[in-house]
């Protein structure tokens, strides 16, 4: 197997993990606009940097959804909120993360933050809290 087949593999291998089953289909913008470079930022991201044992990969998707909060890149942040719900980090860390990066990046960011939390939250049914009690107050639908 040639080097860049072994960081493929590693790729699919951590995009499974992260994103669940499908999560390393070959869809979306990247691919139907740029099938290369999906390609390219497919073996070098998920290949060898999100591969790389130096941070543990609940490390790394806290320290994604920290720079996508402040840069204010919601949907990828969306992606990366269910990447990280896979892990197994909660609704709690993932609310507790955009109240403190609230003072890094500014309000308007956080709010937006929180937006995509309640919609990817809500899409996942985590109602509970990290504690397993229910959550009392059901987030308002949008309006």
């Amino acid at each position: 197997m040639s080097v860049v087949e072994e960081r493929l593999a590693r790729a699919r291998a951590k995009m499974v993990e992260l994103f669940g089953p499908g999560g390393a289909d070959e869809k979306g913008v990247l691919f139907e606009m740029a099938p290369q470079f999906a390609q390219l930022s497919r073996e070098v991201l998920f290949g060898a940097v999100w591969s790389d044992p130096a941070l543990e990969t609940r490390l790394r998707s806290i320290a994604t959804m920290s720079a996508l909060i402040v840069l204010d890149r919601q949907p990828e942040l969306k992606l990366h909120m269910r990447g990280a719900l896979n892990l197994g980090i909660t609704r709690e860390q993932i609310i507790a993360l955009i109240s403190h990066l609230a003072f890094y990046g500014g309000m308007p960011v956080a709010v937006h933050s929180l937006h995509t939390a309640r919609e990817v939250l809500l899409a996942a049914g985590a109602r509970r809290t990290g504690k397993g009690r229910e959550v009392k107050n059901r987030l308002p639908d949008k309006g």
